[in-house]
């Protein structure tokens, strides 16, 4: 993987808003792009298609062994936790989902985490980052099926067709693009939409009704499921077929990284992880619910007494338990720092987005850069 400069496009602003782009703000960068070998791609392919599988196991062997893991440590109400054991047990279908990885310095993918719930960074990745290539590059190639693979989803979640409601915090400039990006993927596969604020959704006797007073029969949340445990058990509860499946709150947490350790310990691609401090060694902290590389940091920690803190975030975070995953130094790449989004859609490998800082923590500041393959 390299990292190399390149003019932006003098129009760029205009043209990536007439996507629907119009929260890019310093967020969009054309004034790099990282290549790619085909073998690498392949090398990222293998590793999330690997990843999720792994993930998977350790959902079936959290349920199956692990019975303290979702009342204790994840604090989740006992009525959610069985409509969980019911989600997993009937299959439902998900429909995306992002890993975060970072390149060893011999090039294997370490998985980070993995974004279950509500993964943003999508427009970007599916569309805008497809749109530079076709016009700075476009005789090259680039490992980008996602919005495809959303199309084709939908019909296989749910081939009766029908409605579907798009529910987010509609304040939020961002998921509000997503939202609508991911709703005009839902009316290309032939279904109709409704985007409205979380809060406009009524729940009356076990459902939940629109503004209109039509019944919310499906509905895709740009809402966190630890925050819906917490706010509203009975509407975890509710007669609605949600997009992510409820099962996602198990894949969309930091201490499902510390299962995956114990599973796959020679895995390539499995960090270290304890939930509770290590005797000594350099590791990344990090909260078992959190988002934008809030309350991370980076330790190294000598003995019980004495760590030194290298790299640290604010945030809202703070309040609840967290984990000790073993820390990889980053490669820079022209004095930056990426991170390769890799996209699952529908359960299978899709493609990829990258997130840079000039610091070692990704967080809400980092920048995206697009790709290609040569």
């Amino acid at each position: 993987m390299k990292r190399i400069p390149v003019i932006p496009r003098i129009d760029y602003k205009e043209k990536i808003e007439a996507l629907g782009f119009d929260f890019h703000g310093d967020y969009w960068r054309e004034e790099a792009y990282y290549c790619f070998t085909v073998d690498e791609i392949n090398s990222l392919e293998e590793a999330t298609r690997e990843a999720y599988r792994m993930y998977c196991e350790a959902v079936q062997h959290i349920l199956e062994y692990r019975s303290g893991f979702m009342e204790h440590i994840l604090n989740i109400p006992e009525e959610v936790c069985e409509r969980i054991r019911e989600s997993w047990d009937a299959d439902e279908l998900s429909l995306y989902g992002r890993f975060d990885f970072m390149l060893a310095k011999d090039g294997t993918p370490k998985i980070l985490e993995f974004n279950a719930d509500t993964p943003t960074s999508l427009l970007e990745a599916a569309i805008i980052q497809w749109q530079w290539k076709e016009d700075v590059f476009p005789n090259c190639d680039q490992y980008n099926g996602i919005h495809e693979g959303l199309v084709q989803s939908w019909k296989d979640i749910f081939p009766e067709g029908g409605d579907i409601h798009f529910a987010g915090a509609l304040e939020n400039n961002e998921d509000t693009g997503t939202l609508q990006y991911l709703a005009s993927t839902a009316m290309e596969a032939g279904f109709s939409t409704r985007v409205l604020d979380m809060d406009a959704l009524n729940l009356q006797d076990g459902r939940f009704f629109d503004p209109a007073g039509e019944p919310v029969k499906r509905c895709f949340k740009l809402y966190p499921w630890e925050w819906m445990a917490d706010e509203s058990p009975d509407g975890c509860l509710a007669d609605v077929k949600w997009l992510e499946p409820i099962w996602k709150l198990l894949m969309s947490n930091k201490a499902i990284l510390c299962v995956l350790s114990d599973l796959f310990p020679t895995s390539p691609y499995v960090l270290p992880c304890y939930m509770s401090r290590p005797q000594s060694g350099l590791f990344c902290k990090k909260p078992i619910f959190s988002r934008e590389g809030h309350n991370v940091s980076v330790q190294e920690i000598r003995n019980w007494e004495e760590r030194v803190y290298i790299a640290e975030t604010e945030g809202d975070y703070n309040t609840g338990g967290y984990v000790y995953q073993e820390y990889v130094s980053p490669t820079p790449y022209g004095g930056r720092y990426p991170v390769i989004g890799s996209w699952v859609i529908g359960g299978e490998p899709a493609g990829i987005g990258i997130r840079e800082n000039r610091m070692e923590i990704t967080d809400n500041m980092s920048e995206f850069v697009p790709h290609v393959i040569m």
